[in-house]
């Protein structure tokens, strides 16, 4: 369902429109504002995209931090656990505060005036 909504909201085009404010940090293809239903839909897709890109690489940071832990389980016991464990838990975490970001600014979009 997701996905139609994005290649919906994508394959439209947009008129020009002058922004409320400008908005530098805004991704490529994002529209400059929010004026109408279709700028509504495109937002709202592609921050539901961003959050799923986000959830899925952060999920798979979560893995390999398991994997690595287990590793040092049985390599070194469980101090070389637990440290393989601390450290990439902070790494997972460093990723998913960086999707985070992505997102807000996926989603920081103004309004036309």
């Amino acid at each position: 369902m997701i996905l139609v909504v994005m290649a919906a909201a994508t394959a439209c085009s947009h008129r020009s429109k002058p922004a409320a404010e400008p908005a530098p940090h805004s991704h490529a293809g994002a529209p400059a504002c929010r004026d109408d239903a279709v700028d509504e839909v495109e937002v709202g897709a592609r921050t539901a995209g961003s959050g799923v890109k986000t959830g899925a690489t952060t999920a798979v940071e979560g893995v390999k931090t398991f994997g690595k832990a287990t590793a040092g389980l049985v390599e070194g016991g469980t101090g070389e656990a637990k440290e393989r464990w601390k450290d990439g838990a902070a790494h997972t975490k460093a990723t998913a505060k960086e999707g985070s970001a992505d997102t807000k600014r996926e989603a920081d979009v103004p309004r036309c005036h």
